[in-house]
């Protein structure tokens, strides 16, 4: 079998492709490229957000309108089935269109986030959250498509280790900064702030013109037809369904360490919200140094050992969580915790390139494993909050964190049929 069309280079984290068209991209320069990666990485860092809002205002909504910890929990867990549900038809899309669906994107997420600020019951809470998981879902796949089309390969491993970034970005500003804005203005206030940072980041992106273009390859997209046999194609491939449940099991426990882990050192520890939220945003800063450091991991040690090795570190550390006797030791296992889940993000999604079989089936595998990734990974955070719900003392965050582990444990068996074809492999 021939070696694919393109894959990453674990030593350089560059793209190495055969391209006819690489001359003639858009941006070529370090520079440019650094641009547009800073700029992708910040609207991407608006996801972050969105999934670490909820602990920010869980105390007023539940003093408020007396919501139980479950329903502060499906709040998120809601925003977590929009993201993957429209992973697959954004990167559809994003093929058609490139770069210029992130204006949908951004302008949902907007209305998403007004609608919020504007509610007061519960059910429009939850169609607002909705909405904003949709807006929001859009970011990676038409990111992720500006990124092939309009970057260099000299640079395109460059950009995507900056734009993994992100993620630790939206843990930092939702728990750092939102605080600060909900003890001025409540939940309203926090919501019509992420409302403009949709604007802002929205409307600096597609400032950019490499970002408005059409893709280069829009005149060939493929049809109806063979967009269902790529997919097809995914869906029955082992190798793309474990890197699936992978995923699941990394946003399992990042988002459900970051929407009860405040109220739990509160809770356990006594300390008072907002400090428990500042400590909470450690995981959001590993997070931050995690993904490159993963990245030149696995160019010494092989994407599936660093997969392995993340993920088992990660069950390892979120179990221990409701043990330790102290607050600071608390404070560094949910930072690891933090640092692991974001660890094995760039051996995951490297690994694509050489278990599909055909390189137009790689935009499907990608939105395949966003899709899996959240849905599955959606009932963490409401299961741990029915479990602080009908379990009494410390006993429910025992049982909320040994769930949360449970994710990673049995993503770490799977790395025992995973293998990576020989003649594809590039760790």
């Amino acid at each position: 079998m021939p070696p694919p069309l393109w894959y990453v280079c674990p030593m350089t984290g560059a793209d190495h492709i055969n391209d006819p068209l690489n001359e003639h991209r858009p941006v070529t320069t370090r520079a440019g490229t650094d641009i547009l990666a800073v700029s992708l990485m910040l609207l991407f860092s608006l996801t972050g957000v969105g999934l670490s809002l909820m602990p920010v205002i869980a105390e007023q909504l539940q003093s408020t309108f007396h919501y139980s910890d479950s329903q502060i929990g499906l709040l998120t867990s809601v925003f977590m089935f929009a993201l993957g549900a429209t992973a697959i038809p954004a990167g559809l899309a994003a093929a058609r269109w490139g770069g210029r669906v992130l204006a949908i994107g951004c302008c949902v997420l907007l209305l998403g986030s007004v609608a919020f600020a504007l509610s007061a019951s519960y059910g429009w809470f939850i169609v607002a959250r909705l909405v904003q998981g949709i807006g929001a879902g859009v970011t990676v796949p038409a990111c992720g498509a500006v990124i092939a089309d309009c970057i260099s390969t000299r640079y395109r491993g460059r950009v995507w280790g900056i734009y993994g970034t992100g993620v630790g970005m939206g843990v930092m500003i939702a728990l750092l900064i939102m605080p600060s804005v909900s003890h001025a203005g409540g939940y309203r206030a926090v919501f019509l702030l992420n409302a403009a940072l949709a604007a802002v980041l929205g409307a600096t992106v597609l400032a950019q013109a490499p970002v408005r273009m059409r893709p280069s390859h829009s005149g060939n997209v493929l049809g109806a037809r063979a967009l269902a046999g790529a997919l097809a194609a995914v869906a029955t491939n082992r190798r793309v369904l474990l890197l699936s449940l992978f995923n699941t099991a990394a946003l399992a426990v990042s988002v459900g360490v970051v929407v009860w882990t405040p109220q739990f050192l509160h809770t356990s520890f006594g300390a008072s919200l907002s400090v428990a939220v500042y400590l909470t945003a450690g995981s959001g800063l590993a997070q931050l140094v995690a993904n490159p450091l993963g990245a030149v991991a696995m160019g010494r040690w092989g994407k599936l050992g660093v997969i392995f090795v993340s993920m088992a570190l990660m069950a390892l550390c979120t179990a221990l969580v409701p043990f330790v006797p102290g607050l600071w030791l608390a404070f560094i296992l949910v930072t690891l915790v933090g640092f692991l889940t974001m660890s094995f993000f760039s051996p995951l999604f490297g690994a694509i390139a050489e278990v599909i079989e055909k390189p137009e089936q790689a935009g499907a595998a990608t939105g395949l494993i966003e899709v899996f990734g959240f849905t599955g990974a959606l009932l963490a955070p409401w299961l741990f909050g029915l479990l602080l719900d009908n379990l009494a003392g410390d006993s429910g965050y025992v049982a909320g964190y040994l769930l949360l582990a449970a994710f990673g444990a049995i993503a770490t068996v799977g790395v025992a049929f995973f293998k990576i074809p020989a003649a594809r492999r590039r760790d």
